[in-house]
């Protein structure tokens, strides 16, 4: 098995990893949800609606070239850092909003909690992961692709003396 790690975009232009340096990416969820107590402390989750939020940030050699984008419409969000869903079975469903330019890879997971990489077939939203004879469990990772918005845009940091910039940029669905 053998996979490529893909580079991040932003509305189908290629920010590449090479240039980036370090790149990192952060997911969380917020949203209209908690946890409230009853009289005598019971919990009740409430969830009117859920979203999530990514954090993007690098360092490298030059700025990220994203001074002309408008932040003031959706963008469309190729994630770098994959996301993961864990079944008992072989066939799992998959998010429909996933890049199609970093095809899903997946793993069977062992008794003692080992990951053996294992083939992935995808057909519509459905990833089918090879049969491992001692496998517990599987599990398949995919990239998503967001719709988001960042109303604050990138904040750039330059460091002359080192030769170096940095940046970071908050996105939510």
């Amino acid at each position: 098995m053998s996979r490529k790690q893909p580079d991040l975009m932003i509305d189908g232009v290629r920010l590449p990893l090479a240039v980036a340096g370090v790149v990192s990416q952060t997911y969380e969820d917020f949203g209209g949800f908690g946890v409230l107590r009853l009289g005598l402390g019971a919990a009740v989750h409430q969830e009117v609606w859920r979203k999530t939020r990514t954090t993007l940030s690098a360092s490298g050699l030059i700025p990220p070239g994203l001074d002309a984008v408008d932040w003031t419409v959706s963008h469309a969000l190729g994630c770098v850092a994959p996301r993961s869903v864990q079944s008992a079975g072989r066939s799992i469903t998959l998010p429909a909003a996933r890049r199609s330019d970093a095809a899903p890879y997946g793993f069977a997971v062992d008794e003692i909690g080992l990951l053996r990489p294992v083939a992935v077939s995808v057909a519509g939203d459905v990833a089918t992961l090879s049969e491992f004879a001692a496998a517990v469990s599987y599990q398949v990772l995919y990239y998503p692709l967001l719709t988001v918005r960042a109303p604050a845009g990138p904040r750039v940091q330059y460091d002359a003396a080192g030769a170096a910039a940095s940046w970071e940029i908050v996105f939510e669905e």
